[in-house]
């Protein structure tokens, strides 16, 4: 109990904004894009560069391959819920939900919680491997169901954390190492963009109606997506461990969570992209981080 404690103290001041978010899109005193430009334009870019910087190299070259490949291999229980329960729902929608896990606006409120700061360092090389592909393979899907290659692929290449990374690599190739001033900003940019993404979430479902949602759908969802992101964790953390043999405990336990979190906030937005239950995506992010919380209670038992 005092794990759990510890963990729900430790997000607690986060889960406030989301509240905060709600009311804030029902007064419509603030844009949403007020507080999506600085940190899909600044401040996770910056993140990126700066922790990228940080990691050991055995940790770049391997945890951001694994995240990507849970990320990309989701799509196979994705197919599943298209097949049968979800068959009417539009499938880049669907396989979003199960590859977009919510890693850095979730994730880093929850890692410090129950790891400390360093390990956000480890953390977001993770996030580096689905931001991959969702910012690029997810996204250039979703792009693709309305428009042509063309344009798909220049509204992808616009996508800012892809030249952050190119930077990131850059940098840590030449061994340039973050200037120790710059620690202070960064960890400070973590709780922003934690606390921001929370409202984001909050803002998202301001118009959600309870009345009439599926929530025997919405169970189905989650438990196949959970399960098989379980179990595709298991099995790449297993291959890692026989073959590679790279990452320390701590790394492990960071990557065993990730199916655990929620789905990323960004899938509403991909929602009012298609067009595609705009309302019910929003609800599915909200519902999704309380099974979150309740999995993640559980789990940290055993750690």
């Amino acid at each position: 109990m005092e794990k759990i404690a510890e963990f729900l103290g430790g997000i607690g001041p986060y889960l406030l904004f989301l509240p905060l978010g709600f009311w804030l899109s029902k007064k419509e005193w603030v844009p949403k894009k007020y507080i999506t430009s600085p940190l899909i334009y600044v401040l996770m870019p910056v993140l990126v560069v700066n922790h990228v910087l940080e990691a050991e190299e055995d940790t770049i070259m391997v945890l951001p391959v694994m995240s990507f490949f849970l990320a990309l291999l989701m799509n196979v229980p994705a197919l599943l819920a298209n097949k049968t329960f979800a068959s009417e729902e539009n499938p880049y929608l669907v396989k979003s939900s199960f590859s977009f896990f919510n890693v850095a606006f979730f994730g880093i409120p929850t890692v410090m919680a129950l790891f400390g700061e360093q390990a956000v360092t480890s953390l977001i090389t993770i996030y580096v491997g689905t931001a991959l592909y969702g910012d690029l393979i997810g996204y250039y899907q979703v792009s693709k169901s309305k428009n042509g290659t063309k344009e798909s692929i220049i509204k992808t290449l616009k996508v800012p954390f892809l030249y952050a990374f190119i930077i990131a690599v850059i940098l840590k190739v030449l061994d340039v190492e973050p200037p120790e001033e710059a620690e202070p900003v960064t960890d400070v940019f973590s709780y922003i963009v934690s606390a921001a993404g929370m409202l984001i979430i909050g803002m998202n479902v301001s118009n959600l109606k309870i009345k009439g949602i599926d929530w025997k759908y919405l169970n189905k969802f989650m438990a196949l997506r959970t399960v098989g992101g379980i179990i595709i964790t298991a099995a790449i953390l297993a291959l890692e461990y026989a073959f590679v043999d790279k990452l320390d405990e701590e790394e492990r336990q960071l990557l065993a969570l990730i199916p655990l979190f929620p789905i990323a906030a960004n899938i509403t937005v991909f929602a009012s992209f298609l067009g595609s239950k705009e309302k019910e995506s929003g609800l599915l992010v909200l519902y999704s981080m309380a099974v979150s919380l309740v999995l993640i209670c559980i789990a940290i038992q055993f750690f």
